[in-house]
């Protein structure tokens, strides 16, 4: 799973990426599965899969995928791994 990851959550990149996980800053123009941010105010995972997902659909003629949104306000780095292993917040009933 590769992870697109806000700038200054430095430490949870560090976290994520000693259990395996790929990940990077938002920003740099690469394509994500998940998209971790805190700064619900700025908005940056705006940009995460933008162009991919128009370079996707007419290469490949395929639907894109969208990459799953977590905040990780108020969040400890095992719930943010539950939440990427189950890719979503809550069970579904």
């Amino acid at each position: 799973m590769v992870i697109a990851v806000e700038k200054g959550l430095k430490s949870l990149k560090e976290q994520l990426e000693s259990m395996g996980y790929e990940c990077f800053y938002i920003g740099e123009n690469r394509v994500a599965d998940a998209i971790i941010y805190k700064d619900k105010d700025n908005q940056p995972y705006f940009e995460v899969n933008k162009s991919s997902i128009t370079n996707a659909l007419s290469s490949y003629g395929a639907s894109a995928h969208g990459a799953l949104l977590i905040n990780a306000g108020n969040k400890s780095i095992d719930e943010i791994v539950n939440i990427l292993t189950r890719r979503t917040y809550s069970p579904l009933l």
